[in-house]
C-alpha cells in the first residue's frame, strides 16, 4: 500500500515540468451555477496549473479583506461560498449586528491565517487554528479530545452544532477563533439571552459544512450524521461501521485518526467504503486512507473514492477497484475506468501518460473498453486525444451528476 503512494508521488514529480502560464477563466468552461469569476464578494484574479503538481490548479483570489492562493476546484468553490457568507454577514445592521459582526470577525481570522499559511506553510500552523498548507488541507488529530463545551454536556454540544449548521460552517473547523465564537454563542443561547439570531439571516449562498463541497448524495447523508452526533459518538459509529466492513480495528482507528482528514472527511471515507464494499480490493483503499501522510495525495484519494462511490449507483457490472499510481482503477465486466481526482487535464506529459496507461490497463485485464473519468476540467484537446485513442471520457465528476455534458464524445 505504501508503494502505491510512493509511486503516485514519483509519478507527479516525473510529470512536473517548467512553470505553467496563466490559464484563461473562460477556457476552463466551469458550470456558472457553481463557479463564478467574480461577484460583489470575491474576485478570481488568475489561474495556473501547479508547476509542482501537474493536473492541479492554483487560483489567486481576493475579497475586500484578503488576497490568497487556493489550490483545487473544490477549495475554490468552498472559498467562493465563504466569501459570499462573509459579505452577507458583514452587511447586517440592527439588533443582529453583534452576532453577525462577531461571526465575521472570527472568520476573518481564517482569511488572515490562510494567507499566512500560503506564505509560510510549515511554521504558521500552530497558532492559527486554520487549515494547514494550502487552502483546503488539514492538520491535527481528526478525532481529538472533546472540547470544553462538549465534555459532559450533550445539550451544549448539540446547540453548538445547530448554530454551526445555521451559519453554514463546520462545527469541526480548525479555526480557534471561530470555535470560541461558536461555543460562546451556544452558551448564550442556552442561557436564554436570545442573542443568536442566525436563523433570521438571509444567506444567498451558504458555506456548506461539507469539506468536500461537491454534488454527492453520499456526502449529504454523511453530513446529516456529522451534524447530528458529537465527536465521540461519531467516532464510535464510524469505527463500528468500518469494523463491520471487515476493516481491522487498528486499521479503522488509524483511518479515523489520520490528521490529513477532519472528522467530517473521515466520515465521508467510511460512507464511500460502504458503497464500494461489494468490490474486490475495497479494503486496500481503507489502508491507503489510513497511511497517507501528505496533503495532496490525501485530498486526491478522497476525491477519487467519492467519484467511485457515486458511480456505483449507475454501475451494476463493477467487480473490483484497485489503487494505481495515476488514481483508482474501477474494473467492470467488460471495461476499465481510470479515475483521477484531477482539476485540469489537457494534452501534456500527464495527459499523454493517462491515455497510455488507460490503454495498457485495458489490455492487461483483457477488457473491450477503457474510460478516463476526471474530477474536474478536461480541455477539448484532451477530449480529441481520447477520441483518437478509442477511449471514452467523463469530466467534472466531482461537480455534476449525470448531465449529458458530463460525457465527452466517444
Amino acid at each position: 500500500m505504501k508503494r502505491v503512494m510512493v509511486l503516485f508521488l514519483c509519478f507527479s514529480l516525473a510529470a512536473a515540468g517548467p512553470a505553467y502560464a496563466d490559464i484563461s477563466w473562460k477556457d476552463l468552461a466551469l458550470p456558472a451555477t457553481q463557479f463564478s469569476e467574480n461577484s460583489r464578494y470575491h474576485q478570481v484574479n488568475s489561474v495556473r496549473e501547479d508547476p509542482s503538481a501537474p493536473g492541479f490548479l492554483l487560483f489567486s483570489v481576493s475579497n475586500d479583506t484578503v488576497g490568497i492562493q487556493v489550490e483545487g476546484l473544490v477549495a475554490l468553490k468552498k472559498w467562493i461560498q465563504e466569501a459570499a457568507v462573509l459579505g452577507q454577514l458583514g452587511g447586517d445592521t440592527g439588533a443582529a449586528r453583534g452576532v453577525a459582526g462577531g461571526a465575521v470577525e472570527s472568520i476573518k481570522g481564517t482569511g488572515r491565517g490562510l494567507k499566512n499559511l500560503v506564505l509560510h506553510p510549515v511554521n504558521s500552523a500552530k497558532g492559527l487554528g486554520a487549515a494547514a498548507g494550502r487552502v483546503g488541507d488539514k492538520v491535527g488529530d481528526a478525532f481529538r479530545e472533546k472540547e470544553d463545551g462538549e465534555k459532559g454536556d450533550d445539550f451544549l454540544s448539540s446547540t453548538k452544532r445547530q448554530i454551526a449548521a445555521k451559519l453554514g460552517v463546520d462545527v469541526y473547523t480548525r479555526n480557534e477563533q471561530l470555535q470560541d465564537k461558536l461555543s460562546s454563542m451556544a452558551r448564550q443561547q442556552m442561557g436564554g439571552r436570545g442573542v443568536v439570531m442566525v436563523a433570521n439571516f438571509f444567506l444567498p449562498i451558504g458555506f456548506i459544512a461539507s469539506a468536500v463541497v461537491t454534488v454527492s448524495n453520499i456526502n449529504n447523508s454523511a453530513d446529516q450524521l456529522v451534524n447530528d452526533k458529537d465527536r465521540i459518538d461519531l467516532y464510535k459509529i464510524n469505527k463500528d461501521a468500518l469494523v463491520r466492513l471487515g476493516i481491522p480495528e487498528n486499521g479503522a482507528v488509524a483511518l479515523l485518526n489520520n490528521p490529513r482528514y477532519t472528522p467530517r472527511e473521515a466520515t465521508y471515507l467510511r460512507f464511500y467504503l460502504e458503497k464500494l464494499s461489494n468490490l474486490e480490493g475495497y479494503k486496500t483503499l481503507a489502508g491507503l486512507a489510513a497511511q497517507v501522510a501528505e496533503d495532496l495525495p490525501a485530498r486526491k484519494l478522497l476525491h477519487e473514492m467519492q467519484i467511485a462511490a457515486d458511480a456505483m449507483a449507475g454501475l451494476n457490472d463493477a467487480v473490483a477497484i484497485r489503487a494505481v499510481p495515476e488514481g483508482l482503477l474501477l474494473e467492470r465486466k467488460n471495461g476499465m475506468i481510470l479515475i483521477g481526482g484531477y482539476d485540469y487535464l489537457t494534452t501534456s506529459p500527464l495527459g499523454d501518460r493517462l491515455i497510455r496507461k488507460a490503454g495498457e490497463y485495458r489490455n492487461q485485464y483483457q477488457k473491450s473498453s477503457a474510460e478516463i473519468w476526471s474530477g474536474g476540467v478536461v480541455t477539448p484537446k484532451f477530449s480529441g486525444a481520447l477520441l483518437l485513442n478509442g477511449i471514452k471520457g467523463k469530466r467534472m465528476c466531482l461537480f455534476q451528476t449525470g448531465a449529458k455534458n458530463d460525457s465527452m464524445p466517444d
